[in-house]
């Protein structure tokens, strides 16, 4: 069955991507263009993504925190998630626990089920650290890119959400807009729909891809919202997708219900590994034809409505 008709046609929309760097990232706009471009209805719609972390620094270097063994050269730092998990993975694939608990005179192992378990789980343990320990320059700038991010985000929240909200106020607020956040990009907007700063701005749609939104809110790392705070969640339908192979993606219906929240969980299966699992939604056609029902609806339930509460 066709979709119930909206009435005369609406001007043009406009998504407003929030990236999970906080900072611009012209690959991933562009592949929301061109996606977006393939979607009826969301063809003419503008895509802005907002640099909402312009403070923060590019690149921070973490080896003088590390032990004096460890110097930028040895092993040459190079910030790429894949390459790290890479080389760490092919380190474990060469390590044999049972060989060097052998080798190390490990006591010989009795017929007790705790001790087996406690003793193969220290074997497993060790290689993860020595594998660690070698390949620790890549590993942690790889972790840093990402909680660098977090860190700086939970300093400079305020900051944060007010270049984003200062943006959507910046776009037409006589058409439809679509509030669209990758991983950290969308605790931005989930805090900011959650805030009073939200008053008055136009959002018809929230989504969400790679979100760390519900885990923040179990964590009571959430700017407005928290298991035992009070308040209201976004006022608006809010569309999260999220990829079992994706590591760091977390799903929202179980963890928002009873907040009064219209969150509807998708996933997306994109076959590829993590990272690149991360960032794979911006490819996939489904995330974009979804976006585009989901509107629909919204602007059908609540036609010339702002952002959920009649404004």
């Amino acid at each position: 069955m066709d979709p119930a008709p909206l009435g005369p046609p609406e001007k043009p929309g406009t998504l407003v991507f929030l990236p999970g760097t906080g900072r611009p990232n012209p690959q991933l706009a562009d592949r929301i263009r061109e996606q977006v471009a393939e979607v009826p209805g969301l063809s003419d719609y503008r895509v802005l993504a907002v640099d909402w972390a312009a403070a923060a620094p590019d690149e921070v270097s973490f080896v003088p925190a590390l032990p004096p063994r460890y110097v930028a050269d040895d092993p040459p730092g190079v910030t790429d998630t894949s390459l790290a998990l890479a080389l760490f993975g092919m380190d474990l694939g060469a390590a044999d626990p049972l060989k060097q608990a052998s080798s190390a005179g490990a006591p010989p192992a009795r017929p007790d089920a705790a001790f087996l378990g406690e003793t193969l789980q220290d074997l497993v343990l060790g290689v993860l650290t020595d594998a660690g320990i070698r390949h620790r320059i890549r590993l942690t700038d790889a972790a840093g890119s990402f909680f660098g991010k977090v860190a700086f985000y939970l300093a400079h929240g305020p900051a944060a959400r007010a270049r984003i909200a200062d943006t959507l106020r910046s776009t037409d607020q006589d058409a439809p807009v679509v509030l669209f956040g990758h991983s950290l990009g969308s605790v931005a907007a989930v805090d900011l729909l959650s805030s009073p700063e939200a008053e008055g701005i136009r959002v018809d749609l929230l989504v969400s891809v790679g979100s760390q939104a519900p885990w923040f809110y179990l964590l009571d790392a959430l700017a407005y919202l928290g298991p035992d705070r009070g308040g209201s969640g976004p006022a608006v339908p809010w569309l999260n997708f999220w990829d079992e192979r994706d590591l760091i993606s977390f799903c929202a219906e179980r963890v928002f219900a009873g907040r009064d929240v219209n969150v509807t969980d998708s996933e997306v299966d994109s076959g590829k590994p993590f990272p690149e699992s991360h960032t794979a939604y911006f490819s996939d056609p489904r995330v974009y034809r979804q976006l585009w029902e989901h509107l629909r609806e919204a602007r059908a339930d609540k036609p010339g409505s702002g952002n959920g509460s009649g404004i």
